[in-house]
């Protein structure tokens, strides 16, 4: 089981529930420039659109646009519409987590079969790619929970799904076809390469989608997060795909999957996430965290994932970290995983080197070590 967050917050030292920095910083630099204002919940939700990433201008450039759909009802709603106007020469070239469709300038939003139910003050997030840049304008909300009750005032905000006040465990590609544990309140952070599609869930209501940022077809890293709303079984899945499956002639590109299957449980049972064992962050470092430094506090997760050629991490200052398990490495041929928990204030430092088999041949190769070290300070 791994985790991971942005080499450049670590080295910053915010490394802390980074992992919203992250998506903001995935943004491209006109972030939140052609938006209109948020759609007022009289129709027993709100629309918050914000721009993504956006490249070029007028109709030789694109966006994408992330619009954040929250239940302002007092009661459960289980289908959603969003409706806006398109900028003139603007068209939709792809969606995710809704069915958009468009009549000229005219555009909707219609929730997928997983996203639609919604507890009240509860959002989800669906997004699009595109062509053309301008003022997206008149955003409207309606679901089927404004005809049960009545809606909650339009200048009372719409509340959005809370990030929780449990543990923070991020999963990536390592982590296919594994299962976690999760207590209520917990956050779930899918983080994936580029080439993957925004994640599924099935058995909705047990994870409430918080937001997602990049993945095809934006060709920024995937970031997914989710929280651990109600006791049961979830599994999110994905594939990877590529502009070439898509042109006249498609290229052979096989999709990959991932999955992963989580357990919510209640917040006072205890949750066996081999992820997070500890009671506070998870922290990964990856190859260009090398000869960095990091801060901790007592209870963090630390992940060291590497590449297969790396050998077995040694920490020197043993007692500030303790070892929770290594899996990979050399020479196992699978990438390195190795978990450590901060346990007491001071500091450690942990290292490794490069290895491979022809070193240990009868008439060794060339191959020279490569040096792997991050400093870690642990405290209170």
């Amino acid at each position: 089981m791994t985790s991971s967050r942005r080499s450049t917050l670590l080295k910053s030292g915010a490394v802390g529930g980074a992992v919203l920095g992250i998506a903001l910083a995935l943004a491209a630099t006109a972030a939140g420039s052609s938006l209109a204002a948020t759609a007022p919940g009289g129709g027993g939700c709100s629309a918050t659109p914000h721009v993504s990433s956006q490249w070029g201008s007028g109709p030789t450039g694109g966006e994408v646009v992330t619009v954040t759909v929250a239940n302002t009802s007092s009661t459960t709603g289980t289908q959603w519409t969003v409706g806006w106007t398109l900028a003139t020469g603007q068209r939709i070239v792809n969606s995710w987590n809704a069915t958009v469709s468009a009549s000229g300038t005219a555009a909707t939003a219609v929730n997928e079969s997983y996203n639609g139910k919604l507890a009240p003050g509860a959002s989800t997030t669906f997004g699009m790619e595109l062509a053309g840049t301008g003022q997206l304008s008149g955003f409207t909300c309606a679901n089927d929970a404004a005809g049960k009750s009545p809606s909650r005032p339009a200048s009372s905000p719409p509340v959005s799904a809370s990030p929780g006040t449990g543990r923070t465990v991020t999963v990536t590609t390592a982590d296919n076809g594994s299962s976690i544990s999760l207590r209520v309140g917990d956050m779930l952070v899918v983080s994936l390469s580029a080439m993957y599609q925004p994640p599924t869930v099935a058995q909705a209501g047990v994870l409430t989608q918080i937001d997602v940022a990049g993945g095809y077809p934006q060709n920024l890293p995937l970031i997914a997060r989710y929280l651990a709303a109600a006791p049961g079984n979830a599994d999110i899945s994905t594939l990877t795909d590529s502009a070439c499956n898509h042109a006249p002639t498609p290229c052979p590109s096989p999709q990959i999957p991932w999955r992963l299957h989580v357990t919510v449980v209640n917040a006072s049972a205890p949750a066996s996430s081999s992820a997070s064992p500890g009671t506070g962050r998870t922290v990964t470092v990856t190859t260009a965290d090398n000869q960095s430094s990091i801060s901790l506090r007592i209870g963090d997760t630390l992940v060291v994932s590497l590449p297969a050629m790396y050998q077995p991490p040694a920490v020197a200052q043993v007692g500030a970290l303790t070892q929770l398990d290594v899996n990979g490495g050399y020479p196992t041929g699978v990438p390195l995983v190795a978990r450590y928990l901060a346990a007491a204030p001071g500091n450690a430092d942990i290292s490794t080197l490069t290895d491979s088999a022809c070193n240990h041949a009868p008439t060794p190769c060339p191959s020279p070590a490569v040096r792997w070290t991050l400093h870690v300070t642990v405290g209170a």
